[in-house]
Formats: C-alpha cells, sequence, structure tokens
C-alpha cells in the first residue's frame, strides 16, 4: 500500500514539475522575472542571443536621425525623429503597428514634414528588422501658399548595435509622399533606433 502511494505522489510531483507554468503579462521587459524578456504582451525566456538583438527586443521602438529632403526644386537637409508601437499581431510574426514621423529639413526655406499611419513590423529577416506602411502626411512650410496635405509611403530597415548598446539599432529610412498642390517629398534618412 504505501508504495502505491508513494508512486502516486511521485507522478503527481512529475507531471505537476512538466506543465508548463503561465507565462506572466508584461508590456516591458522590466515587468518580467529575472532571465526573462516580454514578448508579444507575456514574459518568455531570453534567448541566448537575446541580448543582441536591439529594437527587436520591444515591441515599442523610437528613432531618430539625419536625412535629405527632395522637395520639387530643390533637396534640402533635416533632422527627423519618429516611433511606431505594435497594436496587433497579425500572424505571429508579423504585427500591425502605428506609426508618427517629424522632422525639420531647411535650406532657402524651412520644411516641417508630419505623419503618422499604420504598417507592419518583420522582425524575421536575418539580422534586419523592417517596418513599413502607410500614413497621412502634412507638409507646413515658411514659404508662401497653403500647406500640402496627402499620403506617406514609408520603409524602413534596422540593424542590431549590441556592441554599442543592447537597445540600439542603426536605422535608415525612405519615404515618399504625394502631396496635394502639385507637389511631392522623398525622403532619404540614416540614424539610430532604440528598444523603449
Amino acid at each position: 500500500m504505501t508504495w502505491k502511494f508513494v508512486a502516486a505522489l511521485s507522478l503527481g510531483a512529475a507531471l505537476l514539475a512538466s506543465a508548463p507554468a503561465e507565462a506572466a503579462s508584461c508590456k516591458r521587459d522590466a515587468d518580467c522575472p529575472a532571465g526573462q524578456v516580454c514578448s508579444s504582451g507575456t514574459c518568455r525566456r531570453r534567448a541566448s542571443d537575446e541580448s543582441t538583438l536591439g529594437t527587436k527586443r520591444t515591441p515599442y521602438i523610437a528613432w531618430g536621425g539625419i536625412g535629405l529632403y527632395n522637395v520639387p526644386g530643390a533637396v534640402y537637409f533635416g533632422f527627423h525623429a519618429g516611433a511606431a508601437a505594435n497594436l496587433i499581431q497579425l500572424t505571429p510574426d508579423l504585427p500591425l503597428v502605428g506609426w508618427a514621423d517629424v522632422a525639420l529639413a531647411f535650406g532657402s526655406e524651412a520644411f516641417f514634414p508630419l505623419a503618422a499611419g499604420a504598417g507592419v513590423r518583420y522582425d524575421k529577416a536575418g539580422p534586419l528588422q523592417l517596418l513599413g506602411g502607410a500614413g497621412f502626411a502634412v507638409l507646413p512650410h515658411t514659404g508662401a501658399g497653403t500647406t500640402p496635405v496627402g499620403l506617406r509611403l514609408m520603409g524602413m530597415a534596422l540593424y542590431p548595435l549590441p556592441q554599442v548598446a543592447r537597445n540600439l539599432s542603426a536605422q535608415t529610412q525612405i519615404s515618399y509622399d504625394i502631396l496635394t498642390e502639385s507637389s511631392h517629398l522623398f525622403t532619404f534618412t540614416v540614424g539610430i533606433g532604440y528598444a523603449l
């Protein structure tokens, strides 16, 4: 009788130990226990190369940099900053994101390109993280005339820089704004991305 009790107790302990623990919910890595990271709202065990993933580590990223802004008749130098956040998972590897970007470009006059929209993010293109989408664009400026508005098409690539900082990635972005007033804006920028 005793051996049946011991066997049952051992079997129960083995089943309990092998049952997967329920993952804690989170928004950031800091919300998870030591040795775990936040991924799609749940804590999971850190992979051996997790510290090298830069902005792939989080659903929230920010970026900033410098670039060239081509408006009809001129090319301007400027600065920009932006951010993106995962909204919902379309597939396990492809979240829908919301994004926004602001800039200041200057030359003979100043331009303030603004855009916000939605897109998708893909983190499994080798070492690269890709983000692309479309959104509403506005081009305020200091020159004469009305403010053009329209559609922005945007694509971005980020490359992790773990040798510099755990949360850091190199960033490049290309965008094209199709605007009213027979205007357009082509932008090429480089900079850094940061995991929030």
